[in-house]
């Protein structure tokens, strides 16, 4: 019984570990990328028109859009250099992102000239609180460029002024330099262009029907949800978690490996007893359902106790936060998030567990009472 108490703990509090860490990160992310981001089918770029913006906005399930534009360029600041992605957003943007969240100095400033930081960009380039308004030079490439041979014509060269610093993952920290998407624009010689479109959903609708109706508007497009958009991310979160619950499943099944030799000793011990109820008139069969019971009993009171035992360990860390995770991190005590199915999940199967090898050590005792009756 401890040993199926302790698993179904170790199950219960390790995936809601798990469940914690991705509620969190979905939360960083959401305030950087939007609730549907639309890209192009083929190609880097699309051409925007006034007629899209105004098919869209007629949707009843968009409440804002903003065009962004994306481009890798080369950052220097004195000695120090840096290969980031510019994001070029409109005045629309900062009604579809959150970032101001994550601003960690300066401020949020889209005008020309302005660039918001992401703070491993800001590292490597050695910008600091209180540097924030220090210039840097910008090196785009031009999307009309056909060759490297002369860079002064493949690239544009200009200088940008640190607005503000933010930070939200690693990821994204150390990738993106926002910028004023005109003037993106014109480095790039991009009239018309744009890499995505990001919609902000309006409140009443779900994400997955404004997804569906985006999809039937738009031909040679991609409609992107949140999680698809940190696709990769979310996938090893869920590979991790399913490994994680398939050791402990694994060790739950050698516990009841070890309640399997106990009913087996079990029916040796009360041999005995079982010659008695012979007498009384019990079949087989009868006194097989008494150990059957009996182990299931075992197996009950052990998913029931782990069950209540995990849960209370994760409600004081929820509430007390008893485990810290030290100085630098974002959040003082490690996420921990509880999900019911999970919870069925986890009981259904240690009792599956439980319940077989039970079953298969019971299906032994007409062999044992064979024996035993021989020997005595």
């Amino acid at each position: 019984m401890l040993g199926i108490v302790a698993c179904t703990v170790a199950l219960v509090v390790v995936l809601s570990a798990f469940n914690g860490l991705e509620n969190f990160s979905r939360e960083l992310y959401n305030t950087f990328d939007p609730d549907l981001k639309i890209l192009p089918t083929k190609g880097k770029f699309a051409s925007a028109s006034d007629s899209l913006y105004t098919l869209l906005k007629q949707l009843p399930s968009v409440e804002h859009l903003s065009f962004v534009l994306e481009e890798k360029a080369y950052l220097r600041k004195g000695d120090r250099e840096f290969v980031a992605v510019l994001k070029g957003v409109d005045s629309n943007f900062h009604n579809v992102a959150q970032l101001g969240k994550s601003v960690l100095y300066g401020t949020l400033n889209y005008n020309p000239g302005q660039a918001i930081l992401g703070i491993g960009v800001a590292y490597h380039l050695g910008v600091s609180a209180g540097l924030e308004n220090e210039l840097f030079q910008v090196y785009v490439p031009r999307a009309d460029a056909r060759s490297l041979i002369r860079p002064d014509q493949a690239f544009s060269q200009a200088m940008l002024m640190t607005s503000g610093i933010f930070s939200i993952q690693p990821e994204v920290d150390e990738k993106y330099c926002i910028i004023n998407i005109e003037q993106l624009k014109e480095w790039m010689n991009l009239n018309d262009g744009f890499s995505a479109i990001e919609v902000k959903v309006k409140n009443g609708y779900s994400v997955k029907g404004a997804q569906l109706e985006l999809q039937k508007t738009l031909k040679g497009f991609r409609i992107l949800n949140r999680d698809e958009q940190q696709e990769a991310f979310f996938k090893i979160m869920q590979a991790e978690k399913l490994v994680v619950y398939l050791i402990f499943s694994f060790i739950a099944l050698l516990a009841s490996f070890g309640l399997m030799g106990s009913m087996r000793m079990l029916i040796y011990e009360k041999r005995t007893n079982i010659f008695l109820f012979q007498a009384l008139g019990f079949t087989l069969s009868d006194i097989s359902s008494i150990f059957r019971y009996t182990g299931l009993l075992i197996v009950s009171t052990g998913v029931a106790a782990g069950l209540l035992l995990g849960i209370g360990i994760v409600w004081l860390q929820d509430v007390f936060g008893l485990v810290k995770l030290g100085e630098g991190y974002l959040v003082e005590a490690y996420p921990v998030e509880l999900r019911p199915l999970q919870l069925l999940l986890i009981a259904t199967t240690v009792l599956a567990i439980g319940y077989g090898t039970n079953f298969a050590a019971v299906l032994g005792l007409p062999k044992i009472v064979k024996v035993s009756g021989r020997l005595l």
